[in-house]
């Protein structure tokens, strides 16, 4: 071992000063790149999670955007269905000029158990504002609303919340209520 160590780390007297400092400087040069390898394949498992952390918002506000498309293709359906009405003569024009000036009037989402007044401002962000809207969400978009919210909302479980809504849409206050004093 001794002969190893003696045979990497010559002496100024075997060699000269100048092939020690140069002997040193290439160690350190060495060890500065091997250094830098190991940093680079070290953080580059956390540039594949930040590549998969874009996607996951970018596929979240695709859902977001697909919902949003439903409610207006089906809002559009209603009133192409309307101007036919009218058209036929069957309604009034005045009653389709109505219509579709007024957007949905939202919904008081706090009946929602689990949703208070902050959380429903979440929800309203993300272009949720009825019950319907909010039942046709998936659990996985609520849980990602709250989790970017902060660590405040994301103990709150909205596994529950589009089956609540959907009975709220529905008008079946009295099984909804029975509902949440089960939960």
């Amino acid at each position: 071992m001794n002969i190893l160590v003696s045979g990497l780390f010559s002496t100024a007297e075997s060699y000269g000063k100048s092939d020690a400092i140069l002997e040193i400087l290439i160690m350190l040069i060495v060890a500065f790149i091997l250094g830098y390898l190991f940093r680079y394949l070290l953080t580059k498992k956390s540039i594949s999670d930040e590549y998969k952390e874009r996607y996951l918002k970018i596929k979240h506000e695709y859902e977001l955007l697909q919902q949003k498309f439903k409610t207006f293709n089906a809002e559009n359906e209603k009133l192409r269905k309307e101007l036919e009405l009218c058209r036929s003569g069957k309604q009034t024009s005045t009653s389709v000029t109505k219509t579709s000036t007024s957007a949905p009037k939202p919904d008081d989402l706090k009946k929602v158990k689990g949703i208070g007044p902050k959380i429903e401002r979440l929800l309203n962000e993300r272009g949720i504002y009825t019950f319907i809207q909010l039942a046709e969400t998936e659990i996985s978009i609520l849980e990602d609303v709250l989790d970017k919210a902060g660590p405040n909302f994301q103990f709150h479980n909205p596994s529950t919340w589009p089956r609540q809504a959907k009975l709220a849409a529905e008008g079946k206050w009295d099984e909804l209520k029975n509902w949440q004093e089960n939960l």
